[in-house]
């Protein structure tokens, strides 16, 4: 039997969203739910998923997606406020100031904790596992930056760390790096794909799982339309994302996966 993590990183970004991951966490389609404690939905929607986490306990994780880029979240530390303002910075900024050594080092580690102490605020407990949004982890400052912010406020147990999909020397290369600093990391495989045809999806879920590792993370992004997520998203991406909703509720591919002898860890 092989175990594959599932996992939909971008809870509070919507209330479609939300809704969506929560009854998939319960019945079973979902293993891992990523918080985004950035959003100003946090305050209020963490409450149903711990409801639901209590119900599933060991059968769900429940982490940190730790935001540094990207619109409609919004900074959480004051030094991050009072440097940059309101907005996080683009990937490319975090890529091209990796390379230079001229990452605000002090700033982004205040802002990192500040998301590591809201999620441990109102959850009661430690992200179980921790990922950076846009695959920012890449950068290998940026991932130290990270480290430091997690010892900084002695987070314990420590988390599980995401690492985005890489080929396999890039992978083992960044868990040696986690476990030098006593972190263990679970591989990342294929997104699932966005298509917007659900029997497309239903064929291609027949083939996505194979060849991943034990306990492969594969993230996916479910949701349902909303005025907000219709803000924040394309048409099409909002539409993508009723697919895999639908096709991840489906008796299809809960056969898919008994038939694969796949487990949802």
């Amino acid at each position: 039997m092989k175990r594959i993590t599932l996992a939909a990183v971008d809870y509070g970004l919507a209330f479609g969203i939300d809704r969506a991951l929560r009854d998939l966490l319960s019945k079973g389609r979902l293993s891992a739910v990523g918080c985004l404690v950035a959003s100003d939905l946090w305050t209020r929607e963490y409450k149903p998923l711990r409801e639901v986490a209590d119900e599933v306990g060991g059968h769900g994780l429940v982490g940190l997606t730790a935001v540094l880029s990207g619109p409609g979240l919004k900074p959480q530390s004051q030094r991050w406020l009072s440097t940059f303002g309101e907005a996080f910075k683009s990937p490319a900024w975090y890529a091209r100031r990796s390379v230079t050594g001229l990452l605000p080092d002090e700033v982004i580690v205040a802002e990192l904790e500040a998301q590591i102490v809201r999620f441990q605020d109102y959850w009661g407990a430690a992200p179980q596992f921790l990922t950076l949004r846009n695959g920012l982890i890449r950068h290998r400052p940026v991932a130290r930056l990270l480290l430091a912010a997690l010892e900084n406020q002695s987070v314990a147990p420590l988390p599980l760390l995401v690492y985005p999909q890489a080929d396999g020397w890039e992978a083992r290369r960044f868990a040696r790096f986690a476990a030098r600093h006593g972190l263990d990391t679970l591989p990342c495989g294929p997104r699932l794909p966005d298509l917007e045809d659900e029997a497309a999806l239903q064929a291609a879920l027949r083939l996505h799982f194979d060849g991943l590792p034990d306990r492969a993370v594969v993230v996916c992004r479910p949701g349902e339309a909303d005025d907000r997520l219709r803000r924040l998203e394309r048409q099409t991406q909002v539409e993508q994302r009723e697919v895999q909703r639908r096709v991840l509720a489906s008796q299809t591919f809960f056969n898919t996966l008994a038939e694969k002898d796949i487990f949802l860890y």
